[in-house]
């Protein structure tokens, strides 16, 4: 069950990496943008994507939904990691305090006995 958690913690981490980012941008722009321009300039209209490409890479829509997906994952699991590393730092933070305190309540002590 453990190697299942580690993958799955693993995902947003893949898909927010610049290899799957650069893979979305470059179908956005061969699907949606190089597409439009065979549309428009007639020379292009034999390089321009089939039907059949189409489907099989996925529609603007996929693509665009995929790549948010992406950069959403990575701002989340970036997000997560700040998170706790702030709350580390508070912990390590508190337990200095909580020495303080109680070498302050020890030194108090002393000054009464003496």
């Amino acid at each position: 069950m453990e190697k299942n958690g580690s993958f799955l913690e693993k995902i947003p981490a893949v898909l927010s990496s610049r290899i799957s980012i650069f893979i979305y941008l470059f179908l956005f722009f061969y699907l949606v943008i190089f597409a439009a321009l065979c549309l428009l300039i007639p020379a292009l209209s034999n390089l321009a994507p089939t039907d059949m490409t189409q489907l099989i890479m996925g529609n603007y829509t996929n693509v665009l939904s995929a790549l948010g997906a992406s950069i959403a994952a990575g701002t989340g699991a970036s997000i997560h990691s700040s998170v706790k590393k702030l709350h580390r730092k508070h912990d390590v933070l508190q337990e200095t305090i909580d020495a303080l305190h109680e070498r302050l309540d020890r030194i108090e002590r002393q000054g009464r006995n003496n």
